[in-house]
């Protein structure tokens, strides 16, 4: 039943095409292992009680023997009767003649109809034209349906249904199925890409990659780990098989593409004929990439591993020469000599050292670790130099062992002259001090020490003007970025007013980019950062291998806003244009997606969809945190547990809550602190509300004010009615979507202005932010007299707060009612409840006035009520 994960819809749409009177048949197409027979068999299950299936079934030994599909339905047909097509047709009429006298005309359900021969196809079309049966078939893509079938398609007169690879969703919930929990979003994406969506492949490998320890469960959470394994010789047996018909020409084809990985085109047609090319085109087994001047790769990177296996090493040093001669050099794009040096570390193919470490450099930045491992093992130069020293600290700090790579990293820039080297150290150190936790000292030290390395290469060179303006201005930037880091964003304002020079290297511009992008968002100018970082897209376009380095926090710092602004499917886009889904590093990096989505989630009132891939964000950022906010994450993710429900959940986040391994910057870690006092309030602990607002106080003084925000809002929705004006002033200046919003609610609802709240609600209903929606029809029903016009709020609230309810992936609780009342709380209800005015409560319980209000504004949250006279009525559940 696994491999029908995903296929509900097309077994429903077979049976009901089955089911019409005028039917003739289906036939479903798909590659080898994609599920076609799964499905048919389903489909015969589903009709079993209604209708007769009759089973045939092609075969590679049966194509040219005569009705040999038939032959378990022609027992006893006389050798003069066979080769009469009228005798086998009576014949097997009778054999199948206590199902035609069903009412519904039976099934004839024919398994690998490209291997049926074709009297036996003829026979079952002139059955099933003549309404006597219908026909459910199942056929490869390549070589197609036999003949008989395939003209019956193209007349219309079989339904033609293509069974298409799994989608990611799909093999999340197949992975689910296998392992029995939740699958991190990049694992599934990286079967995704290994498998192409085949089912039959994908179930193969997960219980080879459970059996092997390669998927581990961790946190409840399914992951891979470690390098992959090769696989294993049943599923290579497999994919071999489907090969073993192929000519000599084209299978040496496919091997040369195999060991080089990929190939241009120009180079693989100056050694295999064109011919061969185009079959091996047509039936899909390899594809030429038409970006990046027309690479040739098998479709299925199953096959190549399975190729590469299957080929003796001095055959593999043979064919990888064969591309090789047509390409001598090194390709110039990035994963292009990624490929190229990773097919000849693997034929023991002779590269100079300068390739292999560039090779070293660019597997690095790509998150192939073991390829830059493999290419610096193989370098020559006895002596290791600052370029080789800084690289093997980048392999060992993606390995976890930051220690190490601190003193690789160390030892190499002791005597580095080179300013490239030296700009790539002093990325590598801060990510290092920041996922130790060494401190705003030690960065500064850093600081310094790269001034002095700066300043150094450039007297190496000769003291250039160009060279000593382009190192200040880098360590000017490196002395911003400790206080932005460290949470100060005051000075980053001097970023937004020196423009970046145009003369400076391209790095340096970059860099002032990207951290004037990060103050932005964190600022609460999200849509002003993405048009900085669109600005730096550009740059990395213009020199993707150069600038590498920059990849990870420009692609990182661009989705921050995009999500700021509440573009979530411009994210989404971007995420994808950054990292292909062949691409290694999208495996690690896909928690983005989860990031993307479940804030998403969180703002159009999903929480149970917030809660699910916030968790699993969580999980890859703890692996992966370029920007290090797995504070920030963590947080929203208890949030998200607390909103949907999962109090548990929750509690195990708020538990392990900072510092968390990986460590955050300051304002990321302030964010994570105001999520999880949120998420403590919806819970019920008392306190969270005066917590939200010292955070917001102490972010206020370092003008981070995307945290201020952040807290102020969290303290409204608990209640705090107080927050609201300060959260208007705060957020005058957002831009973005988002922001607009927030701002435009906080300024009615502090100002009482019924009529702007409902016209908020109802542009934030359109925009699908429903939890916005309902808080601004609570604030409305609080802003005027009782009438008709506040009857009509409560109408409108209550469809407002049903429709949350039955959102798909809501929570069964709307906004800010999941918390049971606390004992403060109900004592309240219970005094006004007895007909005790606020200043009264306020005398009886030794608090003020105004901490009275805000009691009740929660209360009335919580209890989803927007009226005092509710609390006096006799059935009032606390």
């Amino acid at each position: 039943m696994q491999v029908l994960s995903g296929r509900s819809v097309l077994v429903q749409t077979v049976v009901d095409g089955l089911g019409a009177p005028d039917a003739v048949g289906v036939v479903l197409v798909g590659e080898a292992g994609i599920g076609k027979t799964a499905i048919a068999r389903e489909v015969a299950h589903q009709l079993q009680d209604s209708v007769q299936v009759i089973p045939v079934r092609g075969g590679v030994g049966l194509r040219l023997i005569p009705y040999g599909a038939l032959s378990r339905y022609l027992v006893g047909l006389s050798p003069a009767d066979a080769g009469s097509p009228s005798a086998v047709l009576r014949h097997f009429m009778r054999h199948i003649a206590p199902e035609l006298r069903h009412q519904a005309a039976p099934v004839i359900l024919v398994d690998d109809a490209h291997n049926l021969d074709n009297e036996s196809a003829l026979l079952i079309m002139q059955l099933a034209t003549a309404r006597k049966v219908k026909v459910l078939a199942t056929a490869r893509q390549v070589p197609g349906p036999v003949g008989e079938f395939a003209r019956a398609a193209k007349d219309g007169l079989l339904a033609h249904h293509l069974v298409e690879p799994l989608t990611l969703p799909d093999i999340r919930e197949l992975c689910e199925q296998v392992l029995g929990g939740p699958v991190l979003t990049g694992t599934a994406r990286m079967l995704a890409v290994t498998t192409r969506g085949n089912p039959l492949l994908l179930t193969m490998l997960l219980e080879q990659f459970r059996g092997q320890g390669y998927l581990v469960a961790r946190n409840g959470v399914w992951r891979s780990q470690g390098p992959r394994p090769a696989i294993g010789a049943p599923l290579a047996d497999l994919l071999l098989h489907g090969l073993g018909e192929r000519s000599g020409a084209e299978l040496a084809a496919l091997e040369a593409v195999a060991v080089q990985g990929r190939v241009p085109l120009a180079s693989l047609e100056a050694e295999v004929e064109r011919g061969v090319l185009a079959r091996l085109a047509q039936e899909r087994l390899i594809e030429v990439d038409p970006s990046n001047g027309q690479f040739v790769s098998l479709r299925h990177p199953l096959h190549a591993e399975a190729l590469r296996g299957s080929i003796t090493a001095a055959r593999a040093l043979d064919r990888a020469e064969t591309v090789r001669a047509a390409l001598p050099e090194p390709p110039r794009d990035p994963s292009g000599l990624a490929a190229w040096v990773a097919s000849a570390l693997r034929t023991s193919s002779p590269v100079g050292d300068p390739v292999l470490l560039r090779s070293a450099r660019v597997a690095n930045r790509l998150h192939d670790p073991r390829l830059a491992l493999d290419a610096l093992r193989a370098v020559r130069e006895p002596s290791p130099t600052p370029a080789y020293l800084l690289e093997a600290a980048w392999v060992q700090a993606a390995d976890g062992n930051r220690q190490l790579a601190r003193v690789l990293l160390d030892e190499g820039l002791r005597t580095v002259g080179d300013a490239a080297v030296a700009r790539d150290g002093a990325v590598l150190s801060l990510h290092l001090r920041r996922y130790l936790q060494e401190g705003t000292r030690a960065l500064h030290g850093d600081v310094e020490r790269w001034a002095g390395l700066l300043d150094a290469s450039v007297d190496d060179d000769g003291g250039d003007p160009q060279a000593r303006e382009a190192a200040r201005a880098a360590v000017r930037l490196l002395r911003t970025s400790v206080e932005v880091l460290g949470g100060n964003l005051r000075g980053a304002a001097d970023l937004e007013a020196a423009p970046v020079d145009a003369g400076l290297p391209a790095e340096v511009r970059l860099g002032h980019l990207t951290l004037l992008a990060h103050a932005l968002t964190r600022t609460g100018r999200p849509q002003a950062a993405s048009r900085a970082l669109e600005e730096a897209q550009s740059l990395l376009e213009e020199s993707p291998e150069h600038l590498l380095t920059y990849r990870e926090a420009v692609s990182g710092e661009h989705l921050m806003s995009l999500i700021g602004t509440g573009a979530y499917d411009h994210a989404r886009d971007r995420f994808h244009r950054c990292y292909p889904p062949d691409a290694e590093s999208t495996f690690l990096l896909s928690g983005w997606l989860d990031v993307i989505d479940g804030s998403r989630s969180l703002q159009t009132g999903r929480f149970r969809d917030a809660r699910e891939h916030l968790v699993l964000a969580v999980e890859a950022f703890r692996d992966v945190d370029g920007l290090h906010l797995l504070e920030w994450v963590s947080g929203a993710a208890a949030y998200a547990c607390a909103r949907a429900g999962d109090g548990s959940g929750a509690r195990s986040l708020i538990d392990a809550h900072g510092p968390l391994e990986g460590g955050s910057d300051a304002v990321a870690r302030r964010m994570g602190d105001a999520h999880v006092a949120a998420a403590l309030g919806h819970l019920g602990e008392e306190g969270a509300v005066e917590r939200l607002r010292s955070i917001a106080a102490r972010a206020e003084g370092r003008y981070s004010l995307l945290v201020v925000a952040t807290a102020l809002d969290h303290a409204a929705v608990l209640g705090d009615r107080t927050a609201l004006r300060p959260l208007a002033e705060v957020t005058r200046a957002f831009d973005g979507e988002a922001g607009r919003f927030l701002h435009r609610f906080a300024a009615a609802a502090a100002a009482g202005d019924r009529d702007a709240l409902v016209t908020e609600s109802e542009a934030s209903r359109r925009r699908g932010y429903l939890p916005l929606a309902v808080r601004c029809l609570e604030e409305a029903a609080l802003a005027g007299p009782a009438g008709a016009v506040a009857r009509g709020i409560d109408r409108q609230l209550a469809a407002l707060r049903a429709q949350l309810r039955v959102v798909p992936g809501g929570s069964a609780v709307p906004p800010a009612h999941g918390a049971r009342l606390t004992r403060g709380e109900q004592v309240i209800v219970k005094l006004v409840a007895a007909g005790h005015t606020n200043r009264e409560i306020a005398e009886i319980r030794g608090i003020s006035t105004r901490t009275v209000e805000g009691h009740l504004y929660r209360i009335f949250a919580k209890l989803g009520i927007s009226r005092r006279e509710v609390l006096q009525q006799p059935d009032v559940v606390l």
